[in-house]
C-alpha cells in the first residue's frame, strides 16, 4: 500500500468533514423544520397543562396533546397536571402555567366575572379548540312525562308537576346551565320546591344513577352524543330529550357563551326527532405572556398532527384546522394566530 504524506492526510480529513455539510443540504424540509423548532425553543421549553380529573377524558386530552408536542419538537419537557375549567382558565390568564383545557362557558363567566369567579379575568389567550360537539342534553323520564302530560319546558311551566332534578354540583358551570335554562322558561329552584318537587346538587354519573332509581325525573349535561351513559340509562328504562326553544338558547349564548346546536335524530335509537339545544367546547388555552415564536409553534403541531388528536376519541374525529381557530369567546393567542393566517385557514 502506498503510504499516504501529509498534504494527503489533511485532504482525506477535509473530505471526511464535508460529508456532513453535505448530507444536511440533501435533508429537505423535515432536516429545516426540526432546526427551526430548536431555534425556537433555544434549550427546549417546560411545558404544563392542567386539565380535568385524574383519568377522565380531559386526561386523556391533555396526555395525549403531550405525547403529540413532546414527540415534534425537541428539547421539550412536558407534563400534565389535574385541574378544572374554572381553575384553570384563572391560573392560565395569570401565567401560572403555560396551557390549560376549560370549557367555552366556563372562560365567559371569567371574562365577564360571573360566578364562580369573584372577579373578572381580562384576557383569555387560546391556541385551539379541541372539540365543540357537547350539546347541553337535558334527559326526562319518560314514565314521569306520561304521568303528566309533559312534552316540553314549556309544559313543565305551565302544569307545575312535583318534579325531581339533578343540577350538578354547587359552583359548577354546568349547574348555571341548568339553571338558566329553567330561567328562560320562567322556571326557579324555588318553583320547584313549591310545587313539591326536589332540586339535587348532583353530577353527571350520580344524577344518571339516580335517575335509574327513580330518584330524579330530569337532569342535564353538556356530554358528547350518544353518550356512553345516557345509553346505559336508556337500556334501563325509557327516556327523552327535550329540546330548547329560541329564547333559551339566546339566554344562554349571551349569558355563557354557548353557541346554538342540535343533536340529529336517531342519534340515539329511540330519539326520533331532532334536538335543538346549544353546544359546550373544550378550548386549549395559552399563557398570554407566552412567546409569538412559541405559540406559533405548537399550533403548527397540533395543525400538523390532527389525525394523531383525532384517532384519540371517537368523538374528537370531527376535528378540521377551522374548527381549532374558533376559541370564541377566548380570543387567539397572536402566535395561533399568526399560524392559521399563514395557512390560509384564516383571513
Amino acid at each position: 500500500m502506498k503510504k499516504l504524506n501529509k498534504k494527503s492526510i489533511f485532504q482525506v480529513i477535509a473530505v471526511i468533514l464535508s460529508i456532513p455539510l453535505v448530507l444536511a443540504g440533501c435533508g429537505g424540509d423535515k432536516t429545516e423544520t426540526h432546526a427551526k423548532n430548536e431555534s425556537a425553543f433555544g434549550k427546549g421549553m417546560n411545558l404544563t397543562v392542567v386539565g380535568g380529573t385524574a383519568g377522565g377524558f380531559w386526561s386523556l386530552v391533555g396526555e395525549g396533546v403531550g405525547n403529540i408536542i413532546r414527540e415534534d419538537i425537541p428539547n421539550t419537557q412536558y407534563s400534565y397536571e389535574p385541574g378544572n375549567g374554572v381553575a384553570n382558565t384563572v391560573t392560565v390568564a395569570n401565567g401560572k402555567v403555560p396551557m390549560g383545557l376549560a370549557h367555552n362557558f366556563e372562560i365567559r363567566a371569567a371574562l365577564t366575572g360571573s360566578e364562580p369567579f369573584k372577579e373578572k379575568v381580562s384576557d383569555v389567550k387560546a391556541i385551539a379548540t379541541i372539540y365543540n360537539n357537547a350539546p347541553l342534553q337535558v334527559i326526562m323520564s319518560r314514565s314521569f312525562a306520561d304521568k303528566y302530560g309533559i312534552t316540553s319546558f314549556e309544559d313543565i311551566a305551565a302544569k307545575k308537576p312535583p318534579i325531581k332534578i339533578a343540577v350538578d354540583q354547587r359552583g359548577n358551570l354546568s349547574e348555571m346551565l341548568n339553571r338558566l335554562t329553567l330561567e328562560s322558561y320562567g322556571i326557579t329552584y324555588s318553583d320547584i320546591k313549591k310545587w313539591g318537587g326536589k332540586v339535587y346538587f348532583e353530577g353527571y354519573k350520580a344524577a344518571a344513577d339516580m335517575m335509574k332509581d327513580n330518584k330524579v325525573d330530569l337532569w342535564g349535561d353538556p356530554i358528547f352524543a350518544p353518550d356512553g351513559k345516557v345509553l346505559e340509562l336508556a337500556d334501563a328504562k325509557e327516556i327523552m330529550i327535550l329540546t330548547l326553544n329560541q329564547k333559551a338558547k339566546k339566554l344562554l349564548n349571551e349569558k355563557m357563551g354557548v353557541p346554538g346546536g342540535t343533536i340529529p335524530d336517531k342519534t340515539y335509537k329511540w330519539q326520533t326527532e331532532e334536538v335543538a339545544t346549544v353546544n359546550g367546547s373544550a378550548i386549549l388555552m395559552a399563557d398570554p405572556k407566552m412567546s409569538v415564536d412559541d405559540a406559533y409553534l405548537i399550533t403548527k403541531t397540533l395543525v400538523e398532527n390532527i389525525d394523531k388528536i383525532k384517532s384519540m376519541h371517537k368523538n374528537l374525529q370531527i376535528l378540521t384546522p377551522e374548527i381549532m381557530t374558533d376559541v370564541s369567546p377566548a380570543t387567539l393567542h397572536p402566535g395561533a394566530e399568526k399560524y392559521y393566517k399563514e395557512k390560509g385557514i384564516i383571513k
